[in-house]
């Protein structure tokens, strides 16, 4: 078992162990979205859109929770289809025509994102490259003007952009269940990691299937 299994197992633990927190906790699984998280209640589901690195458009829902530890949120941008949205764009120029150009807004799409939440405003206390199951992506740490602190996980998979975030009030312990429980499927619904070469090339995928979930917390399942 590694140092970040040993840690998830006893968050997990921790929470089954109270009964008053756990009875509002879900395991929330969307298929469609492929991705399963923790979150402290039923979120609430809005559609929105997000401007991508090159200044595309594209669809994107946000599932938010908002609860007495914090206020949490998985933001999923769809970019499976982003050949089809640049080739489309009202406002081509010859320097967004380029037949792969949607490719680099795509790859593009982690470091974007980074940059707009850097944006905002705060103080970033901490800032670099994470993976889970070597979905490569960006973690942050901000303390908000208010003194609330924001950790965010950002990740691209199979032209998806996941940003999580949860911000906790002053004082408030880091929302580790929320961070350390998300996990990535495929289309069959299960969780998937990868082997990954020195450059970042996936070479192999493990799946594993997601289980029934655990004991005092409910486990959602969405289409």
């Amino acid at each position: 078992m590694t140092h970040l299994d040993r840690f998830v197992a006893a968050a997990i633990i921790s929470l089954v162990a109270l009964p008053s927190l756990a009875q509002d906790w879900i395991e929330y699984i969307h298929l469609t979205e492929r991705f399963s998280v923790m979150l402290p209640g039923v979120p609430e589901v809005s559609e929105t859109t997000h401007m991508s690195a090159h200044g595309v458009i594209f669809p994107a829902r946000v599932y938010s929770v908002e609860a007495s530890s914090g206020n949490y949120s998985m933001t999923v941008v769809d970019y499976t289809e982003a050949a089809r949205r640049h080739r489309e764009r009202p406002d081509q120029t010859d320097a967004s025509s380029g037949e792969r150009v949607w490719v680099m807004d795509v790859r593009a799409s982690i470091a974007n994102a980074t940059q707009n939440i850097r944006a905002r405003g705060g103080d970033v206390t901490f800032d670099a490259w994470a993976d889970i199951d070597k979905v490569e992506g960006h973690n942050l740490q901000i303390t908000n003007p208010d003194q609330s602190r924001s950790f965010i996980a950002i990740h691209l998979n199979e032209g998806r952009l996941y940003i999580l975030e949860g911000t906790v009030p002053r004082g408030y312990p880091p929302p580790g269940l929320v961070q350390q429980s998300l996990i990535f499927l495929d289309e069959e619904g299960k969780r998937i990691r990868y082997t990954v070469d020195p450059d970042g090339q996936r070479i192999a995928t493990e799946q594993r299937e997601l289980g029934d979930g655990l004991d005092g917390v409910t486990q959602m399942v969405v289409e």
